[in-house]
């Protein structure tokens, strides 16, 4: 119990330096892009802060089965280095007993990766995609400047020639393509952009003109007065495989027919993401004696080199089920080749 605890607390401390590491990286991308889109109509600091913790499960269900490979392969490839591997075997403790206190870390791993795969993901996404929308809806609004074409609400363009205070404009120019079929031009002389009681933007607009585009004809409306609510079709962004539960793609699989790949992948993912832990507990120790002197550098460009070809082989397999030129379960084919590589690897060691 003395020397799993020794292992133990390395092995933790090394897994949570790494999956903050990684969360960082994996991180950047997303905060790039959400930052772009939500300075410009004028956020929070705040609200910038709870998008990023309801982006974290996303995340973790890539990151955790990255972390513990690499916090392996840097606490065995340490302790192999100092030779405390050899004095440990020597000492008559088999390697499926050095490995231990990796099965005792991936379990609980493999607990958390389940939970967060399969609830907290989809129930974090949800709140994502409110949560934007309802920046978009209030914040918005109030985003316009002067001679900038906006676009935050889809389907509409907005272009403002003054701006005469807050939430007021002159000479306002308001296209509206959400019905191909129909579409609607507006020009005002002046206007209001508020919400109404739904929090839905309304223009409140005077003196002006709706220009309304039929296939074979159109129609030209003067005004004095004219109420525009900003009736939005459903949620500024659409809700995404990752708010459903499986029970939901499933549904949605079977209901879709020729058009399932899709659900299909996503449900391989919530299951394959978290089992992969079991498989990389087998694997890390025994690449870590493989990885011989290298050291941490080489234990670190080691793990990094084993996701990337399962990630690749991952992608290439997926994208073939797209196609329709595999059954849906060959998603499992990365998985099943890297858990018998680890097996193999492990049962030599042993």
């Amino acid at each position: 119990m003395v020397v799993y605890r020794y292992i133990m607390k390395e092995l933790g401390l090394t897994f949570i330096v790494c999956i903050v590491g990684l969360n960082m990286v994996l991180m950047m991308e997303k905060v790039l892009r959400l930052s772009r889109l939500m300075s410009g109509i004028g956020a929070s600091y705040l609200d910038m802060a709870w998008v990023l913790m309801l982006i974290q499960p996303q995340i973790l269900v890539l990151t955790i089965p990255m972390a513990l490979l690499l916090s392996v392969l840097l606490t065995y490839g340490r302790l192999g280095m100092d030779n405390e591997l050899t004095i440990l075997r020597s000492s008559g403790m088999k390697f499926s007993e050095i490995a231990r206190p990796v099965f005792y870390l991936s379990a609980v791993l493999l607990g958390l990766s389940l939970f967060i795969s399969l609830y907290l993901m989809p129930s974090s996404s949800k709140t994502l995609r409110k949560e934007i929308n309802r920046v978009l809806r209030e914040r918005a609004p109030l985003s316009i400047e002067p001679g900038v074409f906006f676009t935050a609400f889809k389907g509409f363009l907005i272009l403002v020639n003054e701006k005469a205070g807050e939430g007021v404009f002159r000479g306002i120019f308001i296209s509206d393509s959400r019905n191909p079929e129909s579409e609607r031009v507006i020009v005002a002389r002046e206007g209001r952009l508020s919400l109404d009681k739904e929090l839905q933007p309304a223009f409140s607009l005077r003196d002006g003109t709706v220009h309304v585009i039929d296939k074979d004809s159109s129609t030209e409306i003067n005004f004095a007065e004219y109420r525009f609510s900003i009736r939005l079709s459903g949620e500024i962004l659409s809700r995404k495989k990752s708010e459903m539960t499986l029970p939901e793609l499933y549904r949605r699989a079977a209901s879709e027919g020729p058009d399932s790949a899709g659900y299909f992948i996503e449900i391989h993912r919530r299951l394959s993401f978290p089992a992969l832990v079991m498989a990389l507990a087998l694997l890390g120790p025994a690449l870590s004696l493989r990885a011989g002197r290298t050291g941490k550098t080489g234990g670190f460009i080691i793990g990094l080199l084993v996701f990337t070809v399962y990630y690749v082989a991952l992608m290439y397999f997926e994208n073939l089920v797209r196609a329709g030129r595999l059954h849906h379960l060959a998603c499992w084919a990365p998985f099943v080749m890297l858990t018998a590589v680890a097996v193999l690897l492990f049962r030599r060691e042993d």
